[in-house]
């Protein structure tokens, strides 16, 4: 495996962790386990249409590092970022790391990324990381537990035989679905998947469309039978029944007429028809497991559909993916200062014409979005002087507001109270 050579001589540094204590149970009454193990459902075409459907929009996402200070966030020009900004590791892009993440994470119901990082020393004389790439993992098999020391550690089982033990918390660990561990996602006890329901659906469309060409080949093979009246010796019978299909073939009147006496008893071939309400009911188990309706595995959808999707799907690893990514890559302190790791999905491409229009008026009149950015929702070239915003003289902050509001207020109370001078005044 390309990735577990590679790491094998990243990690010599954690040598000293590995105690065969470990192996042998640390924690032996509650060792957790999970595997990559997926069952054959993986082998159909509307799983993998669902996942690829899912990877597809979530490599579109922009990763940057920011800084979030209160409401004010600031994007960072830092090693994240540039990562993120092409190519994570040596051999993919950021849209190809995307993607392989979500594939991991929906087949194997785990996917780990290890950070490769080089320690370098500040003018400050403090030592901090520099982040050089990050890698998804697709181990065998995974085991989690303590060391000696009460730290977490993970041991990697690779496919070719070798192992490898890391600490917990450097390592980047994407889940999907739960079952009764809180620890370990999968679906089961044990981290693994658990694939039952989707099984039994996956089979039975697999067997309605393997019946469905046999029944209109069985269909087309035997159209009548012919019952002969007299009594012919083989050969004689089989002479007359090739005779009796011959005028049949070639009568324009659809009248045949034969020498030999008998009956031509037709064959009413049926072919099997499945209501479209039983292949959607079969289609929906499968494609719920995944938060994907019809409308977007097919690429026919609304804003509506579309939100939804967003919310099942793209949502929800949005969230896992910067929480885990943040706690990994920056330490506690970083975090305390406003450290984070932030996606950003570009929703407003899949609104019609005439809600980006509606959301172009309310951009320009309050000033959210630049001209360029107005221009990138239709499509349109950015242009000289579009990176600077307009706004409507009837919108106002809100501080103004109120300081024209007290100012006011005082103003008519000093005019109250103002006594008149000796003219009456």
């Amino acid at each position: 495996m390309i990735f577990q050579n590679y790491v094998q001589g990243l990690l010599d540094v954690y040598r000293g962790w590995r105690n065969r204590r470990f192996v042998q149970g640390v924690l032996e009454d509650n060792r957790a386990v999970f595997t990559s193990w997926g069952g054959n459902i993986y082998l159909s075409d509307i799983v993998n249409n669902c996942i690829n459907r899912i990877a597809t929009e979530i490599g579109k996402i922009d990763v940057c590092s920011v800084v979030k200070a209160g409401s004010n966030i600031a994007i960072q020009n830092d090693d994240i970022t540039r990562l993120f900004r092409f190519r994570p590791n040596p051999l993919q892009t950021t849209k190809d790391f995307l993607e392989a993440c979500v594939w991991l994470q929906r087949k194997t119901m785990h996917c780990f990324i290890f950070p490769q990082w080089e320690d370098v020393k500040g003018a400050n004389g403090l030592t901090y990381r520099r982040y050089t790439a990050l890698y998804p993992l697709n181990p065998a098999s995974a085991e989690l537990g303590r060391d000696e020391t009460g730290r977490w550690m993970i041991k990697f089982y690779w496919r070719d035989g070798g192992t490898d033990v890391l600490p917990y918390d450097q390592v980047v660990h994407l889940k999907w679905r739960r079952g009764k561990n809180l620890i370990m996602g999968g679906g089961n006890d044990y981290g693994h998947a658990d694939t039952r329901d989707a099984q039994k659906a996956v089979e039975t469309l697999d067997k309605l469309m393997q019946g469905l060409p046999l029944s209109i080949e069985a269909g087309l093979k035997l159209s009548g039978v012919f019952t002969s009246k007299t009594k012919l010796d083989a050969d004689k019978l089989r002479a007359a029944r090739d005779e009796f299909e011959d005028r049949i073939l070639t009568s324009k009147a659809g009248i045949a007429a034969v020498d030999v006496a008998g009956d031509f008893t037709p064959i009413q071939n049926k072919q099997v028809s499945i209501p479209d309400t039983t292949m959607k009911f079969i289609k929906d188990i499968i494609r719920n497991r995944y938060g994907v309706s019809a409308a977007v595995l097919d690429g026919d959808y609304n804003d509506a559909q579309h939100a939804a999707f967003y919310q099942n799907c793209i949502e929800d690893f949005i969230n896992e993916f910067e929480q885990a990514m943040t706690a990994c890559l920056f330490s506690q302190r970083e975090q305390d200062v406003g450290h984070r790791v932030r996606c950003y999905y570009n929703k407003v491409e899949y609104y019609d014409t005439p809600n980006k229009l509606q959301l172009a008026q309310i951009a320009r009149d309050t000033g959210l979005m630049t001209l360029n950015q107005i221009a990138d929702m239709f499509g349109i070239e950015p242009f000289d002087g579009g990176d600077r915003r307009l706004q409507s003289l009837n919108y106002v902050n809100t501080e103004l507001v109120d300081k024209y509001q007290l100012d006011a207020k005082g103003v008519n109370a000093n005019a109250e109270s103002k006594e008149p001078d000796e003219s009456g005044k």
